[in-house]
């Protein structure tokens, strides 16, 4: 499929939203896409960033079957 067909198919898609909601996030989405200046972090995503490499560093975390595992025997009780 070239870059033409899939562009066609998704301008397709888009005129088929009647979503304000979800039309505004795909504006916000390809606009951060088109933009040339790198994307600033707000201060709470940096502290989030900054706390999570804390957690990883200090071998605070947990492996995706880990998670699944807990979440799964969580649902089941």
């Amino acid at each position: 499929m070239s870059i033409s067909d899939i562009q066609t198919d998704i301008i397709k898609e888009l005129l088929a939203i009647k979503d304000r909601e979800t039309l505004l996030l795909f504006k916000e989405i390809l606009a951060n896409q088109t933009e040339k200046d790198p994307y600033i972090l707000s201060s709470v995503e940096r502290s989030l960033i900054s706390e999570s490499l804390g957690d990883y560093q200090s071998g605070k975390t947990r492996t995706n079957d880990a998670v699944f595992n807990k979440n799964e025997k969580w649902l089941n009780e």
